[in-house]
């Protein structure tokens, strides 16, 4: 997505009925900056997800 003519990368977290759960939007895509926002939404739930589905982009 394009804000301002910058790339930016949607980050967002969706449970099993739908409702999400936190959205990031950031500068950079990668593996660290997943399992960082990762990490911040299950300590912010205080719960562990039963699957985890990804949209298979390589980051």
């Amino acid at each position: 997505m394009k804000i301002n003519g910058e790339r930016k990368y949607l980050w967002r977290a969706v449970d099993q009925d739908g409702s999400v759960l936190d959205i990031l939007l950031q500068s950079r895509r990668d593996k660290a900056a997943a399992r960082r926002f990762f990490r911040c939404l299950m300590k912010k739930t205080r719960t562990v997800p039963r699957v985890v589905v990804t949209d298979k982009l390589r980051s």
